[in-house]
């Protein structure tokens, strides 16, 4: 084989490796890019983003309606430290508020702007109560009555989840069905950011009929959740 021979078959070589280099590189970007039509997909994605994130603030409020009448039954705020295991939140229901910190396995609280204590909290419940992202991704897991909206900026994922999770989400409301009520409707709506898959904002509503003092009275519960300032450094600290 002469020097020429051997210049051709480096040339054709390195043109082959170019060209395999090139293909996958066009693989991932298609896989990574292509445009999301499966509300499935969409979810496996917001819950592998959920759980990279190493911090983020909330604010929410919930809103109870009834005939002729709505009240805010609670507005607060908080921040969740997922790296070093911290969370506070504050809370005003009906004109009385909560504060809750937590540093690792400790939690401080007071009501009213009254006097810190130290507070046990079982800490799988206490994290499941306040970490907004936890309690979606345990939703969002069990979803399977989902629509999906594109929009410029992301998307919009509406979901009915299953009757035990809505319970439980009416529960953490405050809002307790003792079995004389009858549950109508109830409906997530998740808008997620277009790139990060991150949650921005989540809304649901609950429609339940009751029997208040021996009248059948339609319900409706509206919660509103805002997520923003991901993996942004926190200042949680204890109370003094």
């Amino acid at each position: 084989m002469t020097p020429e021979t051997d210049k051709n078959i480096d040339w054709k070589l390195g043109i082959a490796l170019v060209l395999i280099v090139l293909a996958i590189v066009s693989v991932v970007y298609y896989a990574t890019h292509r445009e999301i039509t499966d509300p499935q997909v969409l979810i496996t994605k917001t819950i592998g983003a959920s759980e990279d994130i190493t911090a983020y603030r909330f604010a929410l409020s919930t809103n109870l309606s009834v005939p002729a009448e709505a009240v805010e039954m609670m507005s607060g705020e908080g921040s969740v430290d997922y790296t070093n295991k911290k969370l506070s939140t504050t809370m005003t229901m009906m004109n009385r508020s909560f504060e809750m910190i937590v540093i690792n396995d400790t939690a401080y609280a007071r009501e009213s702007n009254g006097s810190w204590r130290t507070q046990e909290f079982d800490e799988q419940t206490l994290w499941k109560g306040y970490d907004q992202l936890e309690q979606q991704r345990a939703l969002l897991q069990n979803a399977t009555n989902v629509t999906m909206q594109k929009e410029d900026n992301g998307w919009i994922l509406t979901v009915i989840p299953d009757q035990e999770e809505v319970i439980e989400q009416m529960q953490r409301t405050g809002l307790e069905l003792t079995g004389e009520e009858e549950l109508k409707d109830f409906t997530i709506v998740y808008w997620i950011e277009k790139g990060s898959y991150y949650i921005t904002k989540i809304e649901n509503t609950i429609e339940v009929t009751m029997n208040i003092q021996g009248l059948v009275t339609p319900i409706e519960l509206n919660n509103s959740v805002t997520i923003y300032d991901y993996n942004k450094e926190l200042e949680i600290e204890a109370p003094v």
